[in-house]
């Protein structure tokens, strides 16, 4: 074959030559691109079956305690919707509504994280898993959902209990009886579950107005005065001391003010009460309030005696 033969022939091949060449390539580097995806997809099923998906909740967080979902709720929601949940001028009611009862906790989670924007009402993403399942729960509880709930032991053991080896009430009054340096807790168990009721005996220091301190006040000349402080400002104080009265001081006749960083409520009532003993005394505290319902009815049905 002669040199210009030679090259005709290819010349004439090239573009075949070209066009094989080009498809051999195109074949490797799908093969290469099937390799690695292959790789991820068996990479991500072997962490799915060993380890937790990234889009589950990281299994270190707790479910958050009734009481702080409370917080959450007039700290975020109360604004719009009320206190209550019955709803204001800017939103509507979502305790009493039928059609928010009937949503679901599914429904009613992804309202909260997307928000309704042509409702005006905003996305809160940025809370948590926990913070949100933990708010549709006490939304539960604004719709009355737990008002009839079984008392979870026996209230008569656990007035024993209140007024015995707890010794609530030497700082609480309940029942009619009691002391007065801790709060009232007649009413405290309305509209309470006994999961929140528990986490109040149990961790005080986290629940408002249950994790006061003890404070002891020194006047210049005088006794030093042991107790809760009620009241502050920039020249006096008043102080209630343990056995129920109260004591106001000047400040400029203060000499020491020494403040107990540990609440005066025990914190250790999760170890001295067994889980029933707590059972117990969260019935005690929903039965007073029963029979505070109960007076208030009978003297609302009682007739009235008419103005001569």
């Amino acid at each position: 074959m002669t040199r210009w033969q030679s090259f005709r022939f290819f010349s004439a091949a090239r573009p075949g030559f070209k066009r094989a060449t080009s498809h051999f390539r195109r074949r490797r580097s799908f093969e290469r691109f099937a390799v690695v995806t292959i790789a991820v997809v068996l990479s991500t099923l072997a962490f799915t079956v060993k380890g937790t998906p990234a889009v589950q909740d990281n299994p270190s967080q707790s479910e958050r305690p009734i009481a702080e979902a409370r917080q959450t709720f007039e700290n975020r929601c109360a604004a719009c919707h009320g206190l209550d949940g019955r709803g204001g001028e800017r939103a509507p009611d979502i305790a009493t509504s039928q059609k928010t009862q009937n949503r679901t906790d599914a429904v009613l989670t992804q309202i909260i994280t997307n928000g309704i924007p042509a409702a005006g009402m905003p996305s809160f993403s940025s809370l948590d898993a926990p913070t949100i399942r933990s708010l549709v729960k006490y939304l539960r509880v604004l719709q009355g959902k737990s008002e009839g709930a079984a008392m979870p032991g026996n209230p008569a053991v656990g007035r024993t209990i209140f007024f015995g080896k707890g010794r609530c009430s030497q700082c609480h009054l309940a029942a009619g009886a009691g002391g007065f340096i801790g709060p009232d807790l007649s009413t405290y168990a309305r509209r309470r579950p006994p999961e929140e009721i528990r986490d109040a005996i149990v961790r005080p220091a986290a629940m408002p107005g249950l994790g006061r301190s003890e404070v002891t006040v020194t006047p210049r000349g005088s006794q030093p005065l042991t107790g809760v402080l009620r009241n502050e400002d920039n020249f006096s104080l008043q102080l209630q001391s343990l056995d129920g009265s109260f004591h106001s001081v000047m400040k400029s006749e203060v000499v020491s003010i020494d403040r107990n960083a540990k609440p005066l409520m025990p914190t250790d009532y999760g170890s001295t009460l067994s889980r029933a003993e707590l059972d117990d005394l969260i019935s005690f505290l929903m039965s007073t309030v029963q029979q505070n319902n109960s007076s208030k009815d009978k003297l609302n049905s009682e007739p009235q005696d008419e103005a001569e």
